[in-house]
C-alpha cells in the first residue's frame, strides 16, 4: 500500500473531527463515539497490487481533534475545501468534501456500537476508492502515537529499518551553530517514527 492511500485513510477518519474544529455539523452517528483509539482495517483498496496485503492500524482520534484545535487558525484562513454532509442519519452519514483538485465522499454506515464501515471516494485528480472497518478499542493510552500499527507488520518492519539508519550526530555534523537544536528534532522524529509501533 502506497504511503498516499495511508494518507488518505487517515485524512477519511479524521474528517468528522476536522469538521467538529471546524464548526461544521458532525454525524449524528458520531456523536459521543468519535473519541479514543480505532482500529482501522483496510478492506478494499483500488490502488492496491494483485494479492497484496492490506495493512491494519489504530487511530488516537484524541491526538486528530487536538492537532486540528491547534492549526485551527491557520486552516481557516488558507482553507479552499468545502465540508457538507448529504446524509446525517443514526447509522448512516455521507460527508462530502469539494476541494478545486478533487471531491472526496465519504460514506459511514454503523456496523455494531463500536464499529462502522467507510466508504471514501474520490474523483478529480488521482481517483481512489477504498473500503474499510472502524472498531472503537476504548480510550486512548497515555502518549500513545497519532497512528500506530501492529508491532509485527511489514509497516513497522520499514519504519523501524528507517529509524535504525537515522544518525542525529552524523546527519547535523554540518548544521553549525545549530547542531544541538537539528539533533534533538531528529532524535524527536526517530522516537515518534519508534511510537508508531508500539
Amino acid at each position: 500500500m502506497t504511503k498516499n492511500a495511508l494518507i488518505i485513510a487517515a485524512t477519511a477518519c479524521a474528517l468528522p473531527l476536522a469538521a467538529l474544529a471546524q464548526d461544521t455539523p458532525v454525524p449524528r452517528m458520531l456523536k459521543g463515539m468519535a473519541k479514543g483509539q480505532w482500529r482501522m482495517e483496510m478492506l478494499e483498496n483500488s490502488a492496491a497490487k494483485p494479492g497484496q496485503k492490506l495493512p491494519a492500524m489504530t487511530l488516537c482520534t484524541d491526538n486528530l481533534m487536538k492537532h486540528s484545535s491547534q492549526s485551527q487558525p491557520a486552516v481557516k484562513s488558507e482553507r479552499k475545501c468545502k465540508v457538507r454532509l448529504l446524509k446525517d442519519g443514526s447509522d448512516e452519514a455521507v460527508v462530502e468534501t469539494v476541494c478545486p483538485e478533487r471531491t472526496v465522499t465519504t460514506t459511514m454506515k454503523r456496523e455494531s456500537a463500536k464499529s462502522m464501515l467507510m466508504d471514501v471516494k474520490t474523483t478529480g485528480e488521482r481517483p481512489h476508492a477504498l473500503k474499510m472497518r472502524y472498531t472503537n478499542l476504548g480510550a486512548c493510552r497515555e502518549g500513545q502515537a497519532t497512528m500506530t500499527y501492529d508491532k509485527n507488520s511489514e509497516q513497522c518492519a520499514k519504519i523501524q529499518s528507517a529509524a535504525a539508519k537515522m544518525d542525529p550526530v552524523k546527519s547535523c555534523a554540518s548544521a553549525g551553530e545549530r547542531r544541538a537544536e537539528c539533533e534533538k528534532m531528529l532524535r524527536q522524529q526517530i522516537s515518534q517514527m519508534k511510537a508508531m509501533c508500539n
